[in-house]
């Protein structure tokens, strides 16, 4: 797996129009109403060559809707923090911008209703592979809990180039509602059959 996720990175890196790739993810799915009736949602900064939510975010705040943002707080998992043009970032010890902003405002992955993943490596079943770490996956375990809770959504960002055959799955890995690319979206679930309206 590792050496698969080292050429996906290098073709994510090798994308020819990333900022074209971005605002076709943005519109669809701003055009899908995915957005409506949402109040809070979590994006991270791009790094390593990742689809840049950035247009994404920005449609996401013209909605009045809150985005947060993920904070390493080992050994606990990731929690999210709220955001704004102002925020200022430093890098975290893998080298990502996160927000600097009081823990007493971070929130977790259950005080959202949509978490917009980035992707490393994804298959036509909605399984995910990341950098390797497990951080989403341990933030998203309580979805593991039976029956799926209506939020948060976890949606995948990515570039057709890194679907791949088939991502190994292990049990506590938290699999997409969705992943939309610069192509095509994909469906797993049947919340996310048709537009949610407010």
């Amino acid at each position: 797996m590792s050496s698969m996720r080292a050429q996906a990175r290098q073709q994510r890196r090798a994308y020819p129009d990333p900022q074209g790739a971005a605002q076709a993810v943005s519109k669809a799915i701003t055009s899908l109403g995915w957005l409506d009736g949402a109040n809070a949602v979590a994006a991270s900064m791009c790094d390593d060559g990742e689809l840049d939510p950035a247009p994404l975010v920005r449609a996401c705040r013209l909605k009045g809707i809150r985005v947060y943002m993920p904070v390493l707080c080992d050994p606990d998992p990731l929690k999210f923090a709220p955001t704004d043009e102002d925020t200022i970032f430093e890098l975290n010890r893998y080298g990502i911008a996160e927000p600097v902003v009081d823990s007493s405002l971070w929130v977790s992955a259950k005080g959202l209703d949509i978490v917009f993943t980035p992707v490393v490596l994804f298959d036509a079943v909605g399984r995910r592979a990341g950098r390797g770490e497990g951080n989403y996956d341990r933030a998203l375990s309580f979805l593991l809990n039976g029956p799926r809770p209506a939020k948060p959504l976890v949606i995948g960002l990515a570039y057709e180039r890194q679907l791949t055959d088939g991502v190994a799955s292990h049990p506590g890995d938290v699999a997409m509602d969705a992943v939309v690319t610069e192509e095509q979206v994909r469906v797993f679930t049947k919340a996310l059959s048709r537009p949610r309206r407010a």
